[in-house]
């Protein structure tokens, strides 16, 4: 069958995460996908570094809340 959302997330996580997001868009001059597949594109070293910090950071996220914490 077709795959299916994940279900049991809080209405605040969610708000908090959109939220973080739209901060980390803004800090970062353009989102994650832009920075990307453009930037990279055009051989931008900041979207290079942005794109570096990402990658990064999800790997780190990823890491404690399955490793760490147990969570999945």
């Amino acid at each position: 069958g077709a795959p299916q959302p994940r279900q049991g997330f809080s209405t605040t996580g969610l708000i908090i995460a959109g939220l973080l997001v739209g901060f980390g868009t803004s800090m970062g001059n353009g989102c994650t996908s832009g920075h990307g597949v453009c930037g990279l594109g055009r051989f931008s070293v900041r979207s290079l570094a942005a794109v570096l910090v990402f990658m990064a950071t999800a790997m780190l996220t990823t890491f404690l809340l399955r490793h760490v914490w147990g969570l999945s």
